[in-house]
């Protein structure tokens, strides 16, 4: 009779376990789900900064830490990353001039037909104080960390425009000069050089 009862304890307590276990690994996996980040890198390979995705019910805090940059804004995307033709990653040669940097990372992650600003990739920019440093944090209801792994997060050299120019022939207007122009501004906000990346991982 003792025997049986402490059996049956045993096996109480065992499922009592196993069913801890379970829901600690269940939670574990889903919180993986639910974040990722990725490590800035400069083109000799310097960490220069860190981000950070975080679901939050329907959005996703975003959050970023940069260091070492020019003050100023600069243009924050994450790039699809998607073409191995180019590399795989973030590839920079600091020997080779700076428009080669991070190519690899391919143009900013979007659906079909998307223009700039308008990507899933596009973000805030950052501003950059005189200490060379940047934070930002915000909200987004278009990314999720689960699709983000293997993405890559850029820091350019140069402000975003968004788009924001009144093109036009009136004297407040401008004429783009050509139509290249028009097409880097609908691509990348003609953010310029990038001067940091990071690929993204989940956790």
């Amino acid at each position: 009779m003792l025997r049986s009862r402490m059996r049956r304890v045993v096996i109480i307590v065992s499922v009592a376990l196993l069913a801890v276990a379970i829901g600690g690994l269940t939670t574990a996996v889903q919180a993986h789900g639910r974040r990722a980040h990725a490590t800035l890198r400069d083109a000799a390979g310097n960490q220069v900064g860190r981000v950070t995705f975080q679901q939050e019910g329907r959005k996703v805090l975003v959050r970023a830490w940069v260091t070492g940059q020019r003050p100023g804004f600069h243009g924050f995307h994450v790039h699809a990353n998607d073409d191995p033709a180019n590399g795989k990653g973030c590839i920079a040669d600091p020997t080779q001039d700076p428009s080669t940097w991070f190519v690899s990372a391919d143009g900013h992650l979007k659906a079909a037909g998307q223009n700039h600003p308008d990507h899933l990739g596009d973000m805030p920019v950052l501003l950059v104080g005189q200490d060379g440093r940047a934070e930002a944090s915000f909200s987004d209801d278009r990314l999720r960390p689960r699709r983000l792994a293997g993405r890559a997060v850029i820091v350019h050299a140069l402000p975003d425009n968004y788009d924001n120019i009144p093109l036009g022939t009136a004297p407040d207007q401008y004429t783009a000069n050509s139509p290249a122009a028009r097409e880097k501004t609908l691509a990348t906000g003609n953010a310029g050089d990038r001067l940091a990346c990071g690929v993204i991982r989940r956790g």
